[in-house]
């Protein structure tokens, strides 16, 4: 399925819930804004920014983290005129709410080299890791990336090599 009907069907999956949730509609609202104050966030020295974007205090969620993850994912959709990329915006959106939930997700940024050659330009990706594992991200989107930093950081060796989807040694 590509990229763009799982999109449309991830907003027509959530659009009753919304329609009949107020909450829910206010959930987004929230979402989308945070979404629209990454860029500025962002220009801040990064481990400050994230700091201040993910060390969030664990509270009650009204939602389950599947409905937060969804709605964080077309939070990230619908910002589409953002200066950031969509990886990272759904990232983001995605571990600043689930954190909130007390969902322990850290965040992984990594890098590699266009077409996996080193005389291309280099490209970076964001996503998520739940006890060291890619959290509801599809494998080609992470797998050749080498993780650069990641929030809260890497334990070394063990969540390394989870992050990379392999089992530690």
């Amino acid at each position: 399925m590509s990229a763009r009907v799982r999109r449309l069907a991830l907003a027509l999956a959530l659009l009753p819930g919304l329609i009949v949730d107020p909450g829910r509609r206010a959930l987004l609202a929230q979402m989308r804004a945070f979404c629209r104050a990454l860029p500025q966030a962002l220009e801040a020295p990064l481990s400050g920014a994230l700091d201040r974007m993910l060390a969030v205090e664990a509270q009650a969620a009204p939602y389950s983290p599947d409905t937060l993850r969804r709605l964080a994912d077309l939070a990230a959709l619908l910002e589409r005129r953002s200066p950031l990329g969509l990886c990272l915006r759904r990232s983001l959106t995605r571990a600043h709410f689930l954190r909130r939930a007390g969902v322990p997700v850290a965040v992984q940024f990594g890098a590699k080299f266009v077409d996996g050659r080193p005389d291309r330009a280099v490209t970076g990706h964001a996503w998520l890791t739940l006890d060291g594992r890619p959290y509801f991200e599809d494998e080609e989107n992470w797998r050749e990336f080498t993780v650069m930093l990641a929030y809260p950081p890497l334990r070394p060796d063990i969540d390394r090599d989870r992050a990379r989807g392999r089992e530690p040694r």
